[in-house]
């Protein structure tokens, strides 16, 4: 066979179960093809197929993947909460542009979809959906686009909010590694929060307070909310503990650390323990107009103490 980039693609296809429908234009082209197993016709790049771990078919794998887990999952949540059913799974769908083409059922059901923004199909699970973060768990392609016009518009907008990225923008909802221009301290602000205009002011700025300085970790819970809530804030700044009680949080605990590195540290693997005791899917910024809503869980969890968590993470703990 010649060495010729069209009968290397069609081979390529071939051995993945995939059936061309159009002819070879180039590795970053877009082609459609169809799948030799379900029939579902999609279109793909070559030179996404040939990362290692890709996906040849995203329908296929999409039915092996949620299946057994919403099956799981929804024993695991019957026994804390009610399973939202077909009216909410498609209020779902919809707002995050979403049409259903297969049975629509609870929300650990999979559901196949045609993205009413690119026409792509696939299947997701309506019960991961994030109304607040709707490329999450929805059309992969969009938020594959998504996801390169944040990285290209990422330092243009932290430099308009008076930041200078340290690196490359990472995403839209992962807190990035800045610089203060005007006072040179180093920040961790999302990309999303400066679009949205929900992110904080630098502390050294405004109250003079630094990174390097002791953090408070707190814990509150929101009895109405059946969620706990993991948090840091300065040492010497209560707003936000007084922000979390005004909208009708209770402080169960709070632990002081050497500096704001530590507080992150001890925050991240709180919630990473307690993620499989996921918050209602209900939770976010209606709820917490304060912000704060992604780092909750359930009422139903383990309790929890902070200085023995502070200790389990690595976190030397400071007298208050």
């Amino acid at each position: 066979m010649a060495d010729n980039p069209a009968e290397r693609a069609d081979k390529m296809l071939a051995d993945l179960g995939l059936e061309p429908l159009e002819p070879y234009s180039g590795a970053g082209e877009l082609r459609r093809c169809r799948c030799l197993l379900c029939g579902v016709t999609r279109s793909v790049r070559m030179s996404n197929l040939r990362r290692s771990g890709s996906i040849a078919c995203a329908w296929c794998h999409g039915w092996k993947k949620w299946g057994p887990w919403g099956i799981e999952a929804r024993e695991r949540a019957a026994t804390w909460r009610q399973i939202a059913g077909p009216d909410e799974v498609l209020t779902r769908l919809h707002t995050v542009g979403l049409a259903p083409i297969t049975e629509v059922g609870d929300e650990y059901l999979p559901a196949g979809f045609v993205c009413t923004r690119c026409g792509d199909v696939g299947v997701t699970m309506p019960e991961r959906i994030s109304i607040e973060r709707p490329h999450w768990f929805g059309c992969e392609r969009c938020a594959r686009d998504n996801q390169a016009q944040v990285r290209a518009d990422g330092p243009a907008t932290f430099e308009r909010n008076g930041l200078r990225l340290i690196d490359d923008c990472r995403g839209e909802f992962v807190p990035q590694q800045c610089v203060c221009i005007a006072c040179g301290t180093n920040r961790q602000v999302a990309y999303a929060d400066l679009v949205a205009g929900t992110a904080p002011l630098c502390w050294t700025c405004t109250h003079g307070i630094r990174p390097d300085e002791p953090h408070r970790v707190y814990l509150v819970r929101y009895i109405s909310l059946g969620v706990f809530k993991v948090g840091l804030t300065h040492n010497r700044h209560d707003r936000r503990l007084l922000q979390h009680q005004i909208e009708g949080g209770e402080i169960i605990d709070t632990v002081v650390v050497e500096n704001r590195a530590s507080a992150r540290q001890l925050e991240r693997w709180i919630i990473a323990a307690y993620a499989r005791w996921s918050a209602p899917t209900d939770i976010g910024p209606l709820q917490f107009p304060q912000g704060g809503w992604t780092e909750t869980w359930s009422a139903v969890a383990p309790p929890l103490d902070l200085a023995v968590a502070a200790t389990t993470a690595g976190v030397r703990v400071l007298a208050e």
